[in-house]
């Protein structure tokens, strides 16, 4: 094989997600083994057991994504787009229903939940329509009359707005599952797709208005989140702190006695009694027996492999791996301080998983496929960074014979 296209996936980006893999199942069945006690289930949780069976299945997807090429990803990211809109109408009208929520599709013991597929559908869909978008002329053209404004300025606009719109329908059926949460992760992380991806700036001032209105909109809409918002503004009042703010007031309670270093592993009291020790709340666990230490740690390990994205979108000669690569990071720094900061009262509690580390076999497959693009999309952009090099080399070696003769 040609030394030059000896290309390999990124190694760093690998093992820490591995590794962030591996400390998820070690936390789940810490923070999970204490109920499982408590109800006769046995020292072994049911949390744990499943989310291994998801790590075998998320390796099998890495795998099967990372033998893709990156052509296929671009193109089949705008059937990927309907395939996912589609399963979000699915399960609006014959979801399965949990804890009052209609979110998952039921395939035999497995429950998928389709809204954390939508994250990697959603930026690969505005990487693959940023990348072949040619920059709005800078002077408007001059127009006659309203046919020909339309024509000219009007429909071109309304064409390029069009993977906006696609991508709020994508919200809208999001929240109708009354999960705001990953809803609100889905677009902060296209918003940002669409910065960097080189959105004018009139239209990103009228993009961010409208998200603001319309946030602002579902949160009256339900009159479940204004009475969570009011609760949590209030949780330590003595009308909230057993009831609505019980959640938060416990975490933040386990991480605050935490300190610095932790009342060691095990030794945990929050595990006990809150009822989302290992999804929504996984970090209070670590918080209480590691202490500072503990989510320091984790929030390292994670912002390392967003600084490797970041890194390698950064190197890339292919703008859609760039966006791609860019997007990735941005959801997963997101998701993570969202949840941290809902675990330690900053925000109120609005059921988003800490990455690897909560469990949950949907957000863990899509993660790992998510990383899996990612190194497809690194191994696309050396390569072109290679045959740039090459390119280069040559042209400077001819020029070199023809000053010669």
């Amino acid at each position: 094989m040609n030394r030059n296209r000896e290309i390999v996936a990124d190694p760093i980006l690998l093992v820490l997600t591995i590794l962030m893999t591996f400390l998820g199942l070690v936390i789940i069945f810490d923070a999970g083994y204490a109920r499982s006690m408590a109800t006769g289930k046995g020292p072994i949780p049911a949390e744990f057991v499943k989310q291994g069976m998801f790590v075998f299945i998320s390796l099998i997807v890495f795998v099967i994504s990372i033998v893709v090429p990156m052509e296929s990803w671009q193109r089949w990211a705008k059937p990927a787009m309907f395939l996912m809109m589609s399963s979000l109408v699915f399960v609006h009208f014959f979801g399965k229903v949990q804890n009052g929520a209609r979110r998952w599709i039921s395939l035999g013991p497995v429950d998928i939940q389709p809204a954390e597929f939508a994250k990697v559908v959603v930026i690969l869909y505005l990487a693959a329509v940023f990348a072949n978008r040619k920059p709005w002329p800078a002077k408007t053209p001059r127009t006659r009359n309203f046919g020909d404004w339309f024509a000219k300025v009007g429909a071109p606009k309304i064409d390029r707005m069009w993977c906006g719109f696609i991508v709020l329908a994508a919200f809208v059926l999001i929240e109708l599952e009354k999960d705001l949460g990953t809803a609100m992760v889905v677009l902060v992380t296209a918003a940002a797709l669409m910065l960097l991806g080189g959105i004018s700036r009139s239209s990103l001032v009228a993009g961010l208005a409208i998200i603001a209105v319309g946030v602002t909109g579902l949160v009256f809409k339900e009159g479940y989140r204004m009475d969570r918002v009011n609760a949590h503004l209030h949780r330590w009042d003595v009308r909230f702190v057993d009831t609505a703010g019980f959640q938060t007031c416990q975490s933040e309670l386990a991480m605050a006695s935490g300190g610095i270093a932790g009342v060691g592993i095990g030794n945990g009291r929050a595990k006990h009694i809150l009822p989302a020790t290992t999804t929504d709340f996984v970090m209070a666990t670590v918080g209480e027996e590691l202490g500072l230490i503990g989510p320091l740690i984790l929030l390292g390990l994670l912002g390392g492999i967003c600084w490797r994205l970041w890194l390698l979108a950064q190197k890339s000669k292919s703008k859609f791996a760039a966006l791609y690569l860019s997007g990735v990071a941005v959801w997963f720094g997101v998701q993570a301080c969202t949840n941290l900061m809902m675990a330690n009262g900053t925000l109120p509690a609005i059921g988003i998983p800490f990455p690897f580390i909560s469990s949950g076999g949907s957000s863990l497959v899509a993660l790992w496929l998510a990383v899996g693009i990612a190194q497809v999309m690194h191994v696309k952009g050396a390569q072109m960074e290679g045959e740039v090099a090459r390119c280069r080399h040559r042209w400077g070696n001819g020029r070199a014979r023809l000053s010669r003769a």
